[in-house]
């Protein structure tokens, strides 16, 4: 157990001089196959001489149709990262105390430490391949009594899914609100209906339509939870957040469920072989159901920059989620995938031994 510093987390993504550069990107993970057709001309119809709708109220209609759910369950916004924020703030605050189960994204800490809230980290073991370890996270939680717990299915950095029990002993060891954030979810081949834990009143699910709709620079995300939760989390939202080309966005893409699915059986099949091809250069790579794989390369920050310098290739150091050792690389289009085997490979290769 330790207290976690407010610091600004670091992220993933490439800087716009960098992509003009010519560097391929697999630090952040957005589907390569995005946008769907259609969607510029979705956005160029977009009304922008008039204030948007403060409640994205046809998107979350539309939204919460498809989750059999009242619109009173649902909050759209901007992007899943402003939902983290405003979560904290409306349950968390000085006295409080939270969990984060990790490795995990760094803004789940950051947004509850600045609600003034202690935050607790729980690292799940990497000997058991970064599954967490029930027995040890139950004893944690009995001893905290945190008001919120934060976990994410997929795990970021690993890809680690995990089915529904885990998540059912979790609740049973607390009393507080559980967050599963499910911002990677529609990768996942054959997710379990993670909606029917909302009936607990203690779960709050985010999802994010940026990532597998390569809506990156729009922002647009959701939450679902208990009405009375979610009311909560709403107050603290600022009027006119989710802009008209988002709100327009999202409309459109619940219409192209059938892109989402073909892209992911093309991403499945993209990142078996990008596995498959890194655990033949020796690597340790982890059991990802996500489009992103955490990756064993020993001394992330100094192959992160090799990668950079030498090939052109921008991974995510993964030292700022205590892994030292790991880089998470996105699952990308087949030639890059083969860029990123070779760059590796070079890199292997740098850090043998010389006779």
């Amino acid at each position: 157990m330790r207290p976690t510093a407010v610091e600004r987390p670091v992220h993933g993504g490439a800087r716009p001089d960098q992509l003009q550069a010519g560097v391929i990107d697999f630090s952040a993970s957005i589907n390569p196959y995005a946008p769907p057709p259609g969607l510029r001309r979705a956005l160029a119809a977009a009304d922008l001489r008039s204030y948007p709708d403060p409640f994205a109220g046809s998107l979350a209609t539309q939204l919460a149709s498809t989750h059999n759910l009242r619109p009173g369950h649902l909050l759209v916004g901007n992007g899943a990262s402003e939902l983290i924020f405003l979560i904290a703030r409306a349950l968390l605050g000085p006295g409080s105390r939270t969990v984060v189960v990790g490795p995990a994204f760094g803004e789940y800490a950051y947004a509850s430490a600045l609600t003034g809230a202690e935050v607790v980290t729980y690292l799940a073991p990497e000997p058991a391949g970064f599954v967490p370890e029930l027995a040890e996270l139950t004893r944690l939680l009995n001893r905290t009594r945190p008001a919120l717990v934060w976990a994410a299915n997929p795990a970021n950095p690993t890809g680690i899914y995990l089915p529904e029990g885990p998540f059912k002993a979790t609740l049973d060891a607390f009393e507080g609100v559980l967050v599963i954030d499910e911002a990677f979810r529609s990768f996942v081949s054959g997710p379990w209906p993670s909606e029917a834990l909302l009936n607990t009143g203690r779960v709050i699910l985010l999802r994010s339509l940026t990532k597998d709709f390569g809506l990156a620079g729009l922002r647009l995300g959701y939450l679902l939870g208990p009405p009375e939760i979610v009311d909560r989390v709403r107050a603290h939202q600022p009027p006119w957040s989710v802009n008209a080309l988002a709100q327009a966005a999202g409309e459109f893409i619940l219409t192209r469920t059938d892109f989402i699915d073909a892209c992911r059986s093309r991403l499945t099949r993209r990142r078996q072989e990008l596995r498959r091809a890194l655990e033949r250069l020796g690597l340790r790579v982890s059991d990802s159901a996500a489009n992103f794989l955490l990756v064993r390369t020993g001394a992330a920050t100094a192959c992160t920059e090799f990668l950079l310098e030498r090939h052109g290739i921008l991974v995510r150091d993964c030292t700022s989620f205590g892994l030292p050792d790991y880089i998470r690389v996105a699952v990308r289009r087949r030639p890059e995938n083969r860029r990123l085997v070779a760059a590796l490979t070079d890199w292997v290769r740098s850090r043998a031994p010389h006779p």
